[in-house]
Protein backbone atom coordinates (compact mmCIF):
# COMPACT_ATOMS: atom_id res chain seq x y z
CA UNK A 1 0.00 0.00 0.00
CA UNK A 2 1.65 3.61 -0.78
CA UNK A 3 1.75 5.95 1.63
CA UNK A 4 -0.82 8.80 0.95
CA UNK A 5 0.71 12.33 1.79
CA UNK A 6 -0.25 13.92 5.01
CA UNK A 7 -1.11 17.04 2.72
CA UNK A 8 -3.76 15.81 1.15
CA UNK A 9 -5.24 14.19 4.04
CA UNK A 10 -6.14 17.23 5.71
CA UNK A 11 -8.77 19.45 4.69
CA UNK A 12 -7.94 23.12 6.19
CA UNK A 13 -10.86 25.88 5.90
CA UNK A 14 -8.30 28.03 3.53
CA UNK A 15 -8.50 25.37 0.70
CA UNK A 16 -12.10 26.86 0.45
CA UNK A 17 -12.07 30.74 -0.16
CA UNK A 18 -15.83 30.82 0.44
CA UNK A 19 -15.13 28.92 3.88
CA UNK A 20 -13.31 31.86 5.33
CA UNK A 21 -16.48 34.48 5.12
CA UNK A 22 -18.82 31.38 6.35
CA UNK A 23 -17.13 31.40 9.66
CA UNK A 24 -15.47 34.26 11.35
CA UNK A 25 -11.79 34.06 12.55
CA UNK A 26 -10.57 35.35 15.43
CA UNK A 27 -6.92 37.18 16.16
CA UNK A 28 -5.55 38.90 18.98
CA UNK A 29 -3.80 42.27 18.64
CA UNK A 30 -1.60 44.20 21.06
CA UNK A 31 -1.84 48.03 20.98
CA UNK A 32 -0.52 51.24 22.47
CA UNK A 33 -2.07 52.36 25.24
CA UNK A 34 -3.49 55.10 23.73
CA UNK A 35 -4.75 53.40 20.70
CA UNK A 36 -6.42 51.73 23.16
CA UNK A 37 -7.91 54.13 24.92
CA UNK A 38 -9.34 55.62 21.73
CA UNK A 39 -10.99 52.83 20.93
CA UNK A 40 -12.58 51.96 24.28
CA UNK A 41 -13.84 55.92 24.62
CA UNK A 42 -15.23 55.51 20.90
CA UNK A 43 -17.03 52.31 22.02
CA UNK A 44 -18.43 53.96 24.88
CA UNK A 45 -19.75 56.85 22.84
CA UNK A 46 -21.38 54.54 20.06
CA UNK A 47 -22.16 51.52 22.45
CA UNK A 48 -20.65 48.87 20.54
CA UNK A 49 -17.81 46.09 22.13
CA UNK A 50 -14.14 46.65 21.58
CA UNK A 51 -13.91 43.78 19.44
CA UNK A 52 -16.95 44.05 17.15
CA UNK A 53 -15.82 48.28 16.41
CA UNK A 54 -12.12 46.97 16.28
CA UNK A 55 -13.64 44.48 13.21
CA UNK A 56 -15.50 47.11 12.02
CA UNK A 57 -12.46 49.17 11.55
CA UNK A 58 -10.47 46.80 10.00
CA UNK A 59 -13.39 45.40 7.56
CA UNK A 60 -13.68 49.60 6.06
CA UNK A 61 -10.18 50.54 6.37
CA UNK A 62 -9.11 47.47 4.05
CA UNK A 63 -12.31 47.63 1.86
CA UNK A 64 -10.91 51.53 1.62
CA UNK A 65 -7.66 50.07 0.58
CA UNK A 66 -8.89 47.97 -1.91
CA UNK A 67 -10.69 50.85 -3.54
CA UNK A 68 -7.48 52.95 -3.73
CA UNK A 69 -8.72 55.42 -1.10
CA UNK A 70 -5.50 57.18 0.55
CA UNK A 71 -5.58 56.43 4.30
CA UNK A 72 -3.96 59.49 6.33
CA UNK A 73 -1.32 57.96 8.77
CA UNK A 74 -1.16 60.97 10.54
CA UNK A 75 -3.38 63.43 12.51
CA UNK A 76 -4.44 66.29 10.68
CA UNK A 77 -2.85 68.53 13.52
CA UNK A 78 0.63 66.32 13.06
CA UNK A 79 0.92 66.98 9.34
CA UNK A 80 0.28 70.64 9.64
CA UNK A 81 2.99 70.90 12.32
CA UNK A 82 5.90 69.81 9.56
Amino acid sequence: MAAVPRSSLVTRSTDNPAALFRSPRRITVTLAHHTYEQLQQRCDREGRSLSNLAAFLLEVGLQEASEGVRIALTAPAAAARH
